[in-house]
């Protein structure tokens, strides 16, 4: 734990709260996970479960889109509750190309 902390230059007790599920991370710890080599079903196991489409770019573009749309006015993320929620949301609209052709 410590040494993943130290390598995405944060405190332990953060890291620590991550793991947890009660402190929401930015994309700038997401990418330097990725750059670690941290995959996809390690981070997090039930979007990937959900979704064969879910590779480590796709987790990453909708983690740095839901982190930009859940802002308020002033830059600051709102509640983790919502930035959950529209993450969720783009993970799901990624579908695969047989999935999108069936529902047309």
């Amino acid at each position: 734990m410590n040494d993943v902390a130290d390598a995405c230059e944060i405190k332990a007790g953060t890291q620590y709260l991550y793991e947890q599920g009660k402190r929401a991370p930015n994309a700038d710890y997401l990418d330097k996970l990725f750059e670690l080599g941290f995959r996809p079903h390690v981070l997090l196991p039930n979007a990937t479960l959900a979704n064969d489409q879910c590779d480590i770019q796709h987790l990453r573009e909708a983690f740095i889109q839901a982190d930009q749309d859940c802002r308020d006015k002033e830059g600051r993320l709102l509640d983790l509750e919502h930035r959950l929620s529209r993450f969720l949301d783009l993970l799901t609209e990624i579908q695969s190309p047989s999935k999108q052709a069936a529902q047309k």
